[in-house]
Protein backbone atom coordinates (compact mmCIF):
# COMPACT_ATOMS: atom_id res chain seq x y z
CA UNK A 1 0.00 0.00 0.00
CA UNK A 2 1.22 3.67 -1.17
CA UNK A 3 1.83 5.74 1.70
CA UNK A 4 1.52 9.36 0.48
CA UNK A 5 0.44 12.33 2.61
CA UNK A 6 0.99 16.48 2.14
CA UNK A 7 1.38 18.32 5.85
CA UNK A 8 -0.80 21.43 6.91
CA UNK A 9 1.68 23.15 9.27
CA UNK A 10 -0.33 23.88 12.71
CA UNK A 11 0.96 25.99 15.16
CA UNK A 12 -0.28 24.40 18.23
CA UNK A 13 1.06 22.53 21.06
CA UNK A 14 -0.60 19.66 23.06
CA UNK A 15 0.99 18.26 26.23
CA UNK A 16 1.19 14.69 26.40
CA UNK A 17 0.51 13.46 30.26
CA UNK A 18 3.43 10.77 30.08
CA UNK A 19 6.04 13.00 28.81
CA UNK A 20 4.95 16.47 29.19
CA UNK A 21 6.48 17.63 25.50
CA UNK A 22 5.41 19.26 23.19
CA UNK A 23 2.94 17.78 20.81
CA UNK A 24 3.93 16.36 17.02
CA UNK A 25 2.78 14.62 14.14
CA UNK A 26 -0.11 17.33 13.53
CA UNK A 27 -1.13 15.90 10.45
CA UNK A 28 -4.78 13.80 11.38
CA UNK A 29 -5.75 17.01 13.24
CA UNK A 30 -5.18 19.22 9.90
CA UNK A 31 -7.22 16.74 8.01
CA UNK A 32 -10.25 16.32 10.59
CA UNK A 33 -10.24 20.11 10.32
CA UNK A 34 -9.97 20.36 6.74
CA UNK A 35 -12.88 17.87 6.22
CA UNK A 36 -14.95 19.28 8.91
CA UNK A 37 -14.85 22.39 6.71
CA UNK A 38 -13.14 24.86 9.43
CA UNK A 39 -10.64 25.92 6.91
CA UNK A 40 -7.81 25.35 8.10
CA UNK A 41 -6.07 24.62 4.68
CA UNK A 42 -7.08 27.75 3.76
CA UNK A 43 -5.58 29.80 6.64
CA UNK A 44 -2.49 27.72 6.25
CA UNK A 45 -1.71 27.59 2.58
CA UNK A 46 1.55 29.38 2.52
CA UNK A 47 2.73 27.18 5.13
CA UNK A 48 1.76 24.29 3.09
CA UNK A 49 4.90 21.85 3.19
CA UNK A 50 5.42 18.09 2.23
CA UNK A 51 6.26 15.14 4.81
CA UNK A 52 6.67 11.51 5.25
CA UNK A 53 5.99 9.30 8.00
CA UNK A 54 8.19 6.13 8.26
CA UNK A 55 7.62 3.36 10.76
CA UNK A 56 9.82 0.95 12.02
CA UNK A 57 9.54 -2.24 14.43
CA UNK A 58 12.06 -5.05 15.13
CA UNK A 59 11.99 -7.54 17.77
CA UNK A 60 14.19 -10.54 18.88
CA UNK A 61 14.05 -13.33 21.78
CA UNK A 62 17.42 -13.46 23.32
CA UNK A 63 20.92 -11.91 22.80
CA UNK A 64 24.19 -11.94 24.65
CA UNK A 65 27.25 -10.27 24.38
CA UNK A 66 30.59 -9.44 25.76
CA UNK A 67 31.80 -6.22 25.32
CA UNK A 68 31.67 -5.51 21.55
CA UNK A 69 31.96 -9.57 21.28
CA UNK A 70 28.38 -11.71 20.71
CA UNK A 71 28.35 -14.69 22.86
CA UNK A 72 24.71 -15.60 21.61
CA UNK A 73 22.87 -14.63 18.37
CA UNK A 74 19.87 -12.55 17.95
CA UNK A 75 17.16 -15.30 18.06
CA UNK A 76 14.32 -14.82 15.87
CA UNK A 77 15.04 -11.26 14.73
CA UNK A 78 12.85 -10.12 12.92
CA UNK A 79 12.18 -6.00 11.24
CA UNK A 80 10.16 -3.96 9.16
CA UNK A 81 12.51 -1.29 8.06
CA UNK A 82 15.45 0.23 6.99
CA UNK A 83 17.84 1.84 8.95
CA UNK A 84 15.81 4.65 9.08
CA UNK A 85 12.25 3.22 8.46
CA UNK A 86 9.94 2.35 5.81
CA UNK A 87 6.96 4.54 4.22
CA UNK A 88 4.86 1.07 3.96
CA UNK A 89 1.71 0.98 5.71
CA UNK A 90 0.59 -2.68 6.11
CA UNK A 91 3.63 -4.24 6.08
CA UNK A 92 3.98 -7.37 9.01
CA UNK A 93 6.94 -9.66 9.43
CA UNK A 94 6.93 -12.89 11.93
CA UNK A 95 9.78 -15.02 13.09
CA UNK A 96 10.26 -17.85 15.22
CA UNK A 97 13.19 -20.16 16.66
CA UNK A 98 13.39 -23.47 18.37
CA UNK A 99 15.12 -23.74 21.79
CA UNK A 100 18.10 -22.15 22.58
CA UNK A 101 20.74 -23.76 24.78
CA UNK A 102 24.10 -22.04 25.85
CA UNK A 103 25.11 -22.59 29.24
CA UNK A 104 25.44 -21.82 31.65
CA UNK A 105 24.28 -18.43 30.33
CA UNK A 106 20.82 -19.06 29.23
CA UNK A 107 18.35 -21.92 27.32
CA UNK A 108 14.93 -21.19 26.42
CA UNK A 109 12.10 -23.42 24.62
CA UNK A 110 10.87 -21.56 21.26
CA UNK A 111 10.53 -18.33 20.78
CA UNK A 112 8.24 -16.00 18.55
CA UNK A 113 8.52 -12.23 17.37
CA UNK A 114 6.67 -9.95 15.01
CA UNK A 115 7.10 -6.15 13.64
CA UNK A 116 4.21 -4.55 11.21
CA UNK A 117 2.63 -1.03 10.32
CA UNK A 118 -0.39 0.05 10.13
CA UNK A 119 -2.07 3.61 9.54
CA UNK A 120 0.20 5.77 12.07
CA UNK A 121 1.03 2.85 14.19
CA UNK A 122 4.41 0.71 14.84
CA UNK A 123 4.15 -2.18 16.82
CA UNK A 124 6.28 -5.16 17.46
CA UNK A 125 6.24 -8.65 20.11
CA UNK A 126 8.26 -11.10 21.24
CA UNK A 127 7.46 -14.01 23.48
CA UNK A 128 10.05 -16.68 24.92
CA UNK A 129 9.11 -19.88 26.35
CA UNK A 130 10.15 -21.78 29.39
CA UNK A 131 13.08 -19.70 30.37
CA UNK A 132 16.48 -20.09 32.48
CA UNK A 133 19.34 -18.03 32.87
CA UNK A 134 22.40 -18.13 35.07
CA UNK A 135 21.64 -21.71 35.53
CA UNK A 136 18.62 -20.95 36.94
CA UNK A 137 19.21 -18.26 38.77
CA UNK A 138 16.41 -16.27 36.79
CA UNK A 139 13.43 -18.70 35.32
CA UNK A 140 9.90 -18.13 33.37
CA UNK A 141 7.22 -19.96 32.03
CA UNK A 142 7.36 -16.97 29.52
CA UNK A 143 8.20 -13.95 28.56
CA UNK A 144 6.77 -11.18 26.86
CA UNK A 145 7.17 -7.93 25.30
CA UNK A 146 5.17 -5.60 23.63
CA UNK A 147 6.34 -1.97 21.86
CA UNK A 148 3.92 0.33 20.25
CA UNK A 149 4.45 4.04 19.03
CA UNK A 150 1.45 5.56 17.53
CA UNK A 151 0.03 8.61 16.41
CA UNK A 152 -2.90 9.73 18.27
CA UNK A 153 -6.28 11.51 17.09
CA UNK A 154 -4.79 14.83 18.24
CA UNK A 155 -1.93 14.39 15.90
CA UNK A 156 0.70 13.42 19.38
CA UNK A 157 2.66 10.68 19.51
CA UNK A 158 2.48 8.07 21.86
CA UNK A 159 4.36 4.99 23.36
CA UNK A 160 3.05 2.04 24.98
CA UNK A 161 4.63 -1.25 26.32
CA UNK A 162 0.86 -2.99 26.98
CA UNK A 163 0.84 -6.27 27.06
CA UNK A 164 4.12 -7.02 28.17
CA UNK A 165 4.29 -9.26 30.86
CA UNK A 166 5.92 -12.29 32.42
CA UNK A 167 4.73 -15.52 33.51
CA UNK A 168 5.42 -17.62 37.02
CA UNK A 169 8.77 -15.03 37.12
CA UNK A 170 11.70 -16.40 39.55
CA UNK A 171 14.39 -14.68 40.63
CA UNK A 172 16.99 -16.95 43.16
CA UNK A 173 14.38 -18.33 44.39
CA UNK A 174 11.75 -15.42 44.78
CA UNK A 175 8.83 -15.70 42.94
CA UNK A 176 7.30 -11.97 41.29
CA UNK A 177 3.50 -12.10 40.66
CA UNK A 178 2.41 -10.29 37.81
CA UNK A 179 4.19 -8.09 35.57
CA UNK A 180 7.28 -5.22 37.80
CA UNK A 181 6.86 -1.79 37.25
CA UNK A 182 8.97 -0.44 34.07
CA UNK A 183 12.63 -0.26 34.91
CA UNK A 184 12.67 -2.06 37.94
CA UNK A 185 16.10 -2.86 39.21
CA UNK A 186 16.24 -6.18 41.41
CA UNK A 187 20.37 -7.20 42.60
CA UNK A 188 21.59 -10.43 41.46
CA UNK A 189 23.78 -11.24 44.77
CA UNK A 190 27.44 -12.48 43.26
CA UNK A 191 26.85 -11.74 39.56
CA UNK A 192 25.04 -7.81 38.71
CA UNK A 193 21.93 -7.19 38.85
CA UNK A 194 18.80 -7.55 36.40
CA UNK A 195 16.86 -4.79 35.16
CA UNK A 196 12.48 -6.18 34.14
CA UNK A 197 10.11 -4.79 32.06
CA UNK A 198 12.83 -2.35 31.06
CA UNK A 199 11.32 0.48 28.54
CA UNK A 200 13.23 4.02 27.00
CA UNK A 201 11.41 6.45 25.29
CA UNK A 202 12.89 8.97 22.99
CA UNK A 203 10.47 11.94 21.93
CA UNK A 204 11.35 14.56 19.61
CA UNK A 205 9.17 17.34 17.65
CA UNK A 206 9.50 14.70 14.98
CA UNK A 207 9.93 11.36 16.39
CA UNK A 208 8.99 9.00 18.49
CA UNK A 209 10.23 5.12 19.95
CA UNK A 210 10.12 2.71 22.34
CA UNK A 211 12.32 0.19 23.13
CA UNK A 212 11.20 -2.83 25.83
CA UNK A 213 13.61 -4.72 27.33
CA UNK A 214 11.66 -7.99 29.33
CA UNK A 215 15.04 -8.98 31.12
CA UNK A 216 17.97 -7.04 31.08
CA UNK A 217 21.00 -8.62 33.44
CA UNK A 218 24.42 -7.16 33.46
CA UNK A 219 27.53 -9.11 34.95
CA UNK A 220 29.39 -7.19 36.99
CA UNK A 221 31.52 -9.05 39.49
CA UNK A 222 33.58 -12.16 39.34
CA UNK A 223 31.31 -15.01 40.06
CA UNK A 224 31.04 -18.76 40.86
CA UNK A 225 30.05 -19.89 36.82
CA UNK A 226 32.71 -18.32 35.12
CA UNK A 227 30.84 -15.74 33.40
CA UNK A 228 33.01 -12.58 32.41
CA UNK A 229 32.42 -9.44 33.72
CA UNK A 230 30.75 -7.29 31.34
CA UNK A 231 28.25 -9.63 30.20
CA UNK A 232 24.78 -8.34 29.37
CA UNK A 233 22.14 -10.96 28.28
CA UNK A 234 18.82 -9.08 26.47
CA UNK A 235 15.29 -11.50 26.99
CA UNK A 236 12.13 -10.56 24.95
CA UNK A 237 13.16 -7.33 22.88
CA UNK A 238 10.60 -5.64 21.59
CA UNK A 239 11.47 -1.86 19.34
CA UNK A 240 8.65 0.54 17.40
CA UNK A 241 9.40 3.92 15.71
CA UNK A 242 7.54 6.35 13.54
CA UNK A 243 9.45 9.34 12.17
CA UNK A 244 7.99 12.57 10.29
CA UNK A 245 10.30 13.78 8.07
CA UNK A 246 9.60 17.43 6.57
CA UNK A 247 11.52 16.37 2.94
CA UNK A 248 11.12 14.20 0.02
CA UNK A 249 12.97 11.46 1.56
CA UNK A 250 14.57 10.43 4.16
CA UNK A 251 18.27 9.00 4.17
CA UNK A 252 19.78 5.49 5.52
CA UNK A 253 22.69 3.83 4.62
CA UNK A 254 25.96 3.23 6.48
CA UNK A 255 30.05 3.16 6.00
CA UNK A 256 32.00 0.49 7.95
CA UNK A 257 35.48 -1.50 7.31
CA UNK A 258 34.85 -4.83 8.09
CA UNK A 259 32.36 -6.96 9.22
CA UNK A 260 31.86 -11.16 9.95
CA UNK A 261 28.38 -12.26 9.90
CA UNK A 262 27.18 -15.84 11.00
CA UNK A 263 24.99 -18.35 12.97
CA UNK A 264 27.64 -17.24 15.29
CA UNK A 265 28.72 -12.96 14.88
CA UNK A 266 32.16 -12.86 15.51
CA UNK A 267 32.76 -9.24 14.51
CA UNK A 268 30.69 -6.57 14.45
CA UNK A 269 30.78 -3.52 11.87
CA UNK A 270 33.94 -1.56 12.69
CA UNK A 271 34.40 2.05 12.88
CA UNK A 272 30.77 2.18 11.68
CA UNK A 273 29.69 6.06 10.65
CA UNK A 274 26.07 6.32 10.48
CA UNK A 275 23.69 8.88 7.86
CA UNK A 276 20.97 9.93 10.03
CA UNK A 277 17.27 9.83 8.51
CA UNK A 278 17.56 13.58 8.42
CA UNK A 279 20.64 14.05 7.53
CA UNK A 280 23.94 15.74 9.18
CA UNK A 281 23.16 19.24 8.51
CA UNK A 282 26.01 19.22 5.55
CA UNK A 283 28.64 18.24 8.24
CA UNK A 284 30.86 15.47 7.68
CA UNK A 285 30.62 12.55 9.95
CA UNK A 286 34.32 10.68 10.82
CA UNK A 287 34.92 7.36 12.54
CA UNK A 288 38.07 6.24 12.75
CA UNK A 289 40.16 2.70 13.89
CA UNK A 290 43.99 1.68 14.19
CA UNK A 291 42.90 -1.35 12.96
CA UNK A 292 41.28 -4.66 13.37
CA UNK A 293 43.09 -8.10 13.68
CA UNK A 294 40.99 -11.39 13.87
CA UNK A 295 43.36 -14.02 14.14
CA UNK A 296 43.41 -16.10 11.03
CA UNK A 297 40.58 -14.56 9.68
CA UNK A 298 41.62 -10.89 9.05
CA UNK A 299 43.11 -8.00 9.83
CA UNK A 300 43.97 -3.98 8.90
CA UNK A 301 45.69 -1.15 9.26
CA UNK A 302 43.51 2.15 10.70
CA UNK A 303 39.78 2.52 9.13
CA UNK A 304 38.10 5.47 8.27
CA UNK A 305 34.40 5.62 7.78
CA UNK A 306 32.38 8.59 6.93
CA UNK A 307 28.75 9.82 6.51
CA UNK A 308 27.06 13.35 5.65
CA UNK A 309 24.12 14.22 4.02
CA UNK A 310 21.09 16.91 4.07
CA UNK A 311 17.36 16.53 3.74
CA UNK A 312 15.53 19.83 3.10
CA UNK A 313 12.24 20.70 1.84
CA UNK A 314 14.13 21.49 -0.96
CA UNK A 315 15.47 17.69 -1.57
CA UNK A 316 17.46 14.73 0.04
CA UNK A 317 21.24 13.95 -0.45
CA UNK A 318 24.01 11.63 1.28
CA UNK A 319 26.81 10.42 1.12
CA UNK A 320 28.54 7.46 3.23
CA UNK A 321 32.34 6.48 2.46
CA UNK A 322 35.24 3.97 3.21
CA UNK A 323 38.86 3.78 3.63
CA UNK A 324 41.11 0.71 4.89
CA UNK A 325 44.44 0.54 4.99
CA UNK A 326 46.94 -2.80 5.20
CA UNK A 327 44.12 -5.24 4.24
CA UNK A 328 44.78 -9.03 5.09
CA UNK A 329 42.28 -12.09 4.76
CA UNK A 330 42.06 -15.92 5.54
CA UNK A 331 45.75 -15.78 6.38
CA UNK A 332 47.54 -14.14 3.54
CA UNK A 333 44.61 -15.60 0.42
CA UNK A 334 43.57 -12.05 -0.18
CA UNK A 335 45.69 -8.76 0.66
CA UNK A 336 45.71 -4.94 -0.47
CA UNK A 337 47.26 -1.67 0.80
CA UNK A 338 44.51 0.63 0.52
CA UNK A 339 40.58 -0.43 0.37
CA UNK A 340 38.63 2.68 -0.57
CA UNK A 341 34.60 2.63 -1.92
CA UNK A 342 31.76 5.34 -1.86
CA UNK A 343 27.74 5.60 -1.97
CA UNK A 344 25.88 8.61 -3.32
CA UNK A 345 22.15 9.52 -3.17
CA UNK A 346 19.88 12.50 -3.78
CA UNK A 347 16.76 13.14 -5.01
CA UNK A 348 14.77 16.35 -5.45
CA UNK A 349 10.64 14.90 -5.30
CA UNK A 350 11.18 11.66 -3.56
CA UNK A 351 10.19 9.99 -6.88
CA UNK A 352 13.01 9.99 -9.06
CA UNK A 353 16.19 9.17 -6.99
CA UNK A 354 19.71 9.30 -8.49
CA UNK A 355 22.37 6.56 -7.10
CA UNK A 356 25.92 5.58 -7.59
CA UNK A 357 29.30 4.01 -6.14
CA UNK A 358 32.88 4.29 -6.94
CA UNK A 359 35.17 1.91 -5.13
CA UNK A 360 38.86 1.57 -5.94
CA UNK A 361 41.78 -1.27 -4.78
CA UNK A 362 45.96 -0.87 -4.71
CA UNK A 363 48.02 -3.46 -5.07
CA UNK A 364 44.68 -6.14 -4.43
CA UNK A 365 45.90 -9.66 -4.42
CA UNK A 366 44.14 -12.79 -4.55
CA UNK A 367 46.10 -16.33 -4.16
CA UNK A 368 46.53 -18.22 -7.03
CA UNK A 369 44.28 -15.61 -9.60
CA UNK A 370 47.05 -13.54 -11.41
CA UNK A 371 44.13 -12.21 -13.47
CA UNK A 372 43.30 -10.43 -10.57
CA UNK A 373 44.21 -6.56 -10.28
CA UNK A 374 43.80 -3.04 -8.77
CA UNK A 375 41.46 -2.44 -12.38
CA UNK A 376 39.19 -5.45 -11.56
CA UNK A 377 34.86 -5.27 -12.83
CA UNK A 378 32.16 -4.72 -10.04
CA UNK A 379 30.56 -7.90 -9.19
CA UNK A 380 33.90 -9.68 -10.04
CA UNK A 381 32.95 -13.40 -8.80
CA UNK A 382 36.03 -15.86 -7.86
CA UNK A 383 35.87 -19.38 -6.74
CA UNK A 384 38.16 -19.61 -3.37
CA UNK A 385 39.22 -23.24 -3.44
CA UNK A 386 38.85 -24.83 0.15
CA UNK A 387 36.71 -21.71 1.51
CA UNK A 388 33.73 -20.62 -0.92
CA UNK A 389 33.26 -17.82 -3.56
CA UNK A 390 35.16 -14.23 -3.32
CA UNK A 391 33.77 -11.09 -4.64
CA UNK A 392 34.90 -8.03 -5.65
CA UNK A 393 34.07 -4.63 -6.05
CA UNK A 394 30.38 -6.33 -5.45
CA UNK A 395 27.13 -3.82 -6.05
CA UNK A 396 23.59 -4.09 -4.60
CA UNK A 397 20.77 -2.60 -5.29
CA UNK A 398 17.30 -1.94 -4.65
CA UNK A 399 14.56 0.42 -5.44
CA UNK A 400 15.87 2.89 -3.61
CA UNK A 401 19.07 1.79 -2.31
CA UNK A 402 22.90 1.13 -3.51
CA UNK A 403 25.52 -0.66 -1.57
CA UNK A 404 28.64 -1.60 -2.60
CA UNK A 405 30.88 -4.53 -0.56
CA UNK A 406 34.39 -4.10 -2.07
CA UNK A 407 35.45 -7.78 -0.47
CA UNK A 408 33.11 -10.17 0.59
CA UNK A 409 33.66 -13.46 1.13
CA UNK A 410 30.88 -16.34 1.43
CA UNK A 411 32.15 -19.58 3.33
CA UNK A 412 30.42 -22.11 1.52
CA UNK A 413 32.88 -25.35 2.10
CA UNK A 414 34.65 -27.07 5.04
CA UNK A 415 37.98 -25.19 5.46
CA UNK A 416 41.37 -25.26 6.87
CA UNK A 417 40.73 -22.34 9.21
CA UNK A 418 37.67 -23.85 10.90
CA UNK A 419 35.30 -21.21 9.53
CA UNK A 420 31.53 -21.86 9.91
CA UNK A 421 29.64 -22.61 6.81
CA UNK A 422 27.63 -19.76 5.96
CA UNK A 423 29.80 -17.21 7.53
CA UNK A 424 30.35 -13.79 5.76
CA UNK A 425 33.08 -11.78 5.80
CA UNK A 426 33.01 -8.01 4.24
CA UNK A 427 35.44 -5.57 3.75
CA UNK A 428 35.17 -2.07 2.73
CA UNK A 429 31.38 -1.53 2.94
CA UNK A 430 29.36 1.90 2.20
CA UNK A 431 25.22 1.87 1.48
CA UNK A 432 23.15 5.07 1.02
CA UNK A 433 19.64 5.14 0.80
CA UNK A 434 16.29 7.37 0.64
CA UNK A 435 12.88 6.69 1.67
CA UNK A 436 10.04 8.75 0.68
CA UNK A 437 6.29 8.42 0.63
CA UNK A 438 6.46 6.84 -2.79
CA UNK A 439 8.49 3.78 -1.78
Amino acid sequence: MIYRMRRFVVHSATVRISTSSRAVGRLLCALVSVIAGIGLAAANSSAQTNSTLLYAASAYGTYATVGNVVTVGKTAPVMISTQCGTAQVGVSKTGTSASVSDPPLLSTGVTNTSASSALNVATSSSTVASLSLLSGLVTASAVTAVSTTSVNSEGAFEESGTGSNFTNLVIAGIPFIGTPAPNTTVPLLGFGSVVLNQQTIVQTATSAHLTVNMIDISITVTNILGIPVGTQIIVADAYSSLLEVRSPAALGGEAYGTQIIGQLVTSSPTAPAIEPCTGTGGRTVTKTLAGVTIPLVLSSGTITDTAEGTATSAGANGETSDTIQGVNLLSGVVTADVISDQANGSTSDGIHLTLTTSGSFTNIVVLGQPGINDNVPPNTRVPLAGFGTLWLHRIVTTADSIEIRMLEIQITEENVLGLPIGADIRVGDSSIALLSASD
